[in-house]
């Protein structure tokens, strides 16, 4: 619930924040965006055996990490507003991103693999027209991460597959240079908070215990975006 109440938030004050820019300025643009991201995926397992002792090989418990570092790509469609003489400007902007980042978390006996496949959702951006063509701004919004798990151990199989969506709050800066009145380039970084989801139940020993799990996403772009 709180994550959908953010979501009509979010939506809500870029309408308004728009609205209130258009009544001051020059009229808004609506834009598609395409980019190429150096993508990192960090994945945490909390994992507790409880003393467990009736597995074939010793096991223990704690907190791991991995991470993985691939290219993603992606595209946005947005609207942008300027306003107080266009030296400032807000704006709305959904995103769908696909993801090829793959890790692989051992803890105690259990190996988790990820397989990042996507990350979608809708951010607001507001930033300032330092020249009549460079840009800085500031992003954040919420952001969807579309993945596959698989669960295996280290003595034997069997191995177990689930599909996952984990919802989280995305932040982060970017700067954007205009080649032309209609095209630009830009960079800009971002970050995910760590999304909590509870994995695959264990079947090793009939447990079928569930480990707490974050996953997070940060990423480095570059890209085009042209304006209507």
């Amino acid at each position: 619930m709180e994550i959908k109440a953010f979501t009509g938030k979010l939506v809500a004050t870029a309408l308004v924040a728009t609205s209130l820019a258009s009544t001051t300025a020059s009229a808004g643009d609506f834009y598609v965006a395409g980019k190429i991201s150096a993508s990192t995926s960090d994945h945490t397992i909390n994992r507790n055996t409880g003393g467990f002792a009736g597995l074939p090989v010793p096991d223990t418990s704690g907190v791991t990490s991995a991470d993985a570092t691939d290219f993603a790509g992606g595209l946005a469609l947005g609207y942008q507003q300027p306003f107080a003489n266009d030296q400032f400007f807000v704006g709305i902007e959904g995103f769908y991103n696909v993801e090829t980042g793959s890790s692989r978390n051992i803890n105690g006996v259990l190996v988790t693999d990820i397989d990042l496949n996507a990350s979608y959702g809708a951010r607001v951006l507001a930033g300032v027209n330092a020249t009549d063509r460079l840009s800085v701004y500031a992003h954040g919004g919420l952001t969807v991460l579309d993945f596959d798990v698989r669960n295996s151990y280290t003595f034997a199989p069997p191995v177990t597959t689930a599909s996952e969506t984990a919802e989280t709050f995305s932040f982060g800066f970017g700067a954007g240079y205009k080649l032309t009145d209609h095209l630009s380039v830009f960079g800009e970084y971002t970050q995910t908070t760590d999304a909590d989801f509870g994995g695959i139940p264990e079947v090793a020993g009939g447990t079928n215990r569930v480990n707490p799990n974050d996953l997070s996403l940060s990423a480095l772009s570059l890209g085009v975006k042209y304006a209507f």
